[in-house]
């Protein structure tokens, strides 16, 4: 459709433009649907319901949307743009009006192409560059090859040159096919039209030329001349004050006055089932090219989308791949391309035919800009490909085998500059690699590695990570591998052999893992490496492995027995290796695995033995740790003055030392000990003050898990019944992540028989009585609490046969069913409490 106008609006449906005075107006998409369609339709009133079904098809959308695309559109064009038609819709009432009269306007000079490319998801990069550009200067567009940086530029040349009419024209210098440097002045002055004498040197005489000239130059693909490039540019930009460059190029000239501005990939949707897919640019050029392979007759149905947008994430948004991949859709279908695409290389290829021929196929693409590279980059381009989920400096030195970080940093700088490796924002540096790319690097890192196993290398390396950030207990920078560290592991246990690495990730994961909440994978994961506990293990990293499985094990995550068995051998290795700092640990753990197995005189001796290993001058914080045990024996001894005490006590301690993951675990003790008083309200207050010290993150996940149990048994002891429904279901899938949903069954029976659902509550008190058969665990005295006030709400609703039979049913359900119970139960959704209350 051809431009419309109205007044100084003009619409440029085709290009996805709108300007007002000449100058282009930022739109949403959806805003700009809407505008085309009011426009198209202005002879009438355009009701809400069609206005719905075409800018919103398919979808369900509160009617505050489209008052919201409104405003916006008024804000831009004016309020007597569009008129409001009370009861039925609105109406574009902008006046119409033909292009300005007169001549028509001179054809601008130089060799810019006549159409202006369709644009998907640039506009804000289009903006940047336009304003990067505004006054004389030299501007470089960088991004990897097949990014899309010809078409954006092109298309900012156009608008330049139609701005500002350059008296001696605009030109873009294709430098794609110069193999010899010294060319690179004479290519500028051909493509231009001036004629060099060949008397003297070529580059001062083109800049002669060029000097006292008003013109715009679009130096494309300047990658394998850059030096040539650059001195012509420079050169340029100190002898003339009207020429404005604008150069593509995978990194930048690196000269003074340079102005840089990096082209990403298109922006794809966060997962496939994104409600709103098509408003990212990279599902709106897969769209609109298989539409244009499949001559206009595509509509992809709700599974096809779920596809289209999937090859868009699986391939980074990368405009030239998704051509390609677009161009096979007619003969594979959109599930055939997303099938093939862990062969993305060889399906990728194909494109226009008048296209460079770096531009045939992602291969040649790729290979075009490897060439550039040094041997030396090369190698480290192929290596860092083995991680999957990006890295830090510090992995990539351990993997690489840097003598000096200076070389990494280097070499990372390098592939930074080319575009080949993206910096992910954040507090440390860290780096990923585009799918593509990795693959084409991966390939070449076979081909080329010899006898040297990376795979293993990646998993030693990162052992290596794991054990550095332990010993520096920088958790952060674990969370920062853990994906990383999650792939070493499972390749180490599949490669078998010496356990050595195997054992060192799962043991060092472990502590990070189960501090955030995810027990139940640190878990997992000891026990998975449990076999491969070798000679090739030095004993400081056996000793550590039983402790953490017995210490993670307390709570019933694992039978008693198996808890002690662990802590002991431990104990047992620390002794020998005249580690007393860790045998103290050792005893804690003993002391409250022996605790939640009822054996409270045991508990009490290895308390006694803590306290022996600490001296006259004990660390402050194994002091905080042994008194948080003796607060926990305390309230199990029924002595919660005692216990309140010692956790105040402990608390002060992890305050000072600025211990924050006790000090939240503390924060729920002393709640647990106020509700064991009969204080409902003030556990109520602790567990709330708690919460908000937490956030969201998995870090937090097991203090989150014990708040709000606590908060659920607080707010029913306190006849909150409603606010116990709400914080029920946000507990239960915190218990879960921290696999602790079996030890609080009572709590959530408790809630229930509050409401009157007794047969649920029965079930999930019989689910608590075997898992404490099973485990051998003691229950603490909140489970004991829950459980009478639970069976006593129960036993009025029910007589003593029918609880015996729905406790046998809770008994006998594994652990799907009883996540199912509990899901229905307490629904994810806050509106489903009223459905809870009636029932």
């Amino acid at each position: 459709m051809s431009s419309m106008f109205f007044g100084p609006i003009e619409i440029r449906p085709n290009q996805r433009v709108v300007l007002v005075a000449g100058e282009p107006v930022a739109l949403g998409s959806r805003a700009f649907d809407l505008l085309v369609l009011l426009a198209r339709h202005r002879d009438r009133v355009v009701s809400k319901d069609e206005i719905f079904e075409q800018v919103w098809p398919g979808l369900v959308v509160e009617e505050n949307n489209l008052s919201v695309q409104i405003h916006s559109l008024r804000r831009a064009l004016g309020s007597a743009a569009i008129t409001t038609v009370v009861g039925r819709g609105y109406r574009f009432t902008a006046v119409p009006s033909a292009p300005e009269a007169g001549p028509p306007p001179a054809a601008t000079v130089g060799n810019l192409p006549v159409r202006r490319a369709e644009l998907f998801g640039r506009d804000d990069a289009l903006r940047e560059l336009l304003e990067a550009c505004e006054s004389p200067a030299c501007v470089t567009l960088c991004g990897l090859a097949g990014v899309g940086k010809t078409v954006l530029a092109t298309l900012a040349a156009q608008h330049l040159a139609e701005r500002h009419r350059y008296a001696q024209g605009a030109w873009r210098v294709e430098l794609s096919d110069i193999r010899d440097p010294a060319l690179v002045a004479a290519s500028v002055c051909e493509t231009v039209g001036l004629e060099l004498e060949g008397g003297q040197d070529p580059l001062r005489e083109c800049l002669a030329h060029l000097r006292h000239r008003e013109l715009l130059l679009l130096l494309d693909n300047c990658e394998h001349v850059i030096d040539a490039v650059s001195t012509l540019v420079e050169a340029l930009m100190a002898t003339s004050t009207n020429v404005t460059v604008l150069a593509t190029s995978h990194e930048p000239l690196r000269i003074a006055g340079e102005r840089v501005t990096r082209l990403d990939p298109l922006a794809v949707p966060p997962s496939s089932d994104d409600d709103d897919a098509s408003r990212y640019g990279a599902v709106r050029l897969m769209l609109a090219r298989v539409q244009s392979a499949m001559g206009g007759r595509y509509e992809p149905a709700d599974d096809e989308m779920i596809d289209v947008v999937e090859v868009c994430r699986q391939l980074d948004g990368m405009p030239l791949a998704l051509e390609f991949a677009a161009s096979k859709v007619p003969l594979l279908g959109i599930a055939g391309v997303r099938s093939r695409l862990n062969e993305r290389l060889k399906l990728l290829s194909g494109g226009h035919r008048s296209a460079p021929s770096r531009h045939r196929s992602l291969q040649a693409a790729l290979e075009w800009t490897h060439q550039l590279l040094g041997p030396r980059t090369q190698g480290v381009l192929h290596r860092l490909a083995v991680f999957p989920s990006g890295f830090g400096i510090e992995a990539a030195r351990r993997f690489l085998g840097a003598e000096a970080e200076v070389d990494v940093i280097e070499q990372l700088h390098i592939l930074v500059d080319r575009s080949l490796i993206t910096r992910v924002p954040g507090e440390r540096p860290r780096f990923r690699m585009l799918e593509t790319t990795r693959e084409f690097a991966l390939d070449c890192l076979k081909a080329s590695q010899g006898e040297v196993d990376w795979q293993a290398r990646f998993a030693d390396a990162m052992a290596e990570v794991c054990t550095a950030a332990a010993g520096r207990r920088d958790t952060a920078l674990m969370w920062q591998e853990m994906a990383n560290a999650r792939v070493a592991l499972a390749l180490a246990v599949e490669r078998g052999g010496p356990g050595r690495t195997a054992v060192t990730l799962a043991t060092y994961t472990s502590v990070v893992l189960a501090a955030g909440g995810a027990i139940r994978e640190a878990i997992e994961n000891l026990q998975r490496v449990q076999p491969l506990v070798d000679e090739s293990c030095p004993a400081p990293l056996v000793a550590r492995y039983w402790h953490w499985l017995g210490r993670l094990g307390v709570e019933g995550r694992l039978p008693g027995a198996v808890c002690v068995d662990a802590l002991m051998r431990a104990d047992a290795m620390f002794e020998a290796l005249g580690d007393p700092r860790h045998r103290h640990g050792c005893q804690r753990h003993l002391a409250e695995a022996e605790l939640r197995s009822g054996r409270l005189e045991e508990a009490q001796r290895h308390l006694e033995a803590a306290r022996a290993f600490e001296g006259d001058d004990p660390p402050a914080a194994d002091r905080m740790r042994r008194l948080r045990v003796e607060a926990m024996l305390a309230d199990a001894q029924g002595r919660h003055a005692h216990a309140l005490r010692h956790a105040q006590a402990a608390l002060t301690l992890a305050e000072a030392e600025g211990i924050d993951r006790y000090r939240l675990l503390l924060m729920a003790d002393m709640g647990w000990t106020h509700l064991q008083m009969g204080h409902a309200e003030a556990a109520v207050l602790s567990f709330q003050e708690l919460l908000q010290h937490l956030d969201q993150s998995i870090r937090q996940g097991l203090a989150r898990a014990h708040a709000l149990s606590g908060l659920t048994a607080a707010q029913v002891a306190a006849g909150r019944v409603d606010d116990a429904l709400r914080s029920a279901g946000r507990s239960v899938r915190a218990l879960q992540q921290a696999n602790l949903t079996h030890s609080r069954c009572e709590v959530f029976a408790w809630v229930l028989a509050a409401v009157g659902d007794a047969t649920t509550a029965a079930q999930l008190v019989g689910a608590g009585d075997a898992f404490a058969q099973g485990t051998g665990m003691h229950r603490d005295p909140i489970s004991q609490l829950a459980r009478r006030q639970a069976e006593s709400l129960i036993l009025d609703e029910l007589d003593p046969d029918d609880y015996g039979y729905w406790c046998a049913q809770g008994a006998a359900a594994d652990e799907g069913q009883l996540q199912r119970l509990l899901a229905r139960s307490f629904p994810a959704d806050p509106s489903d409490v009223e459905r809870i209350v009636e029932h």
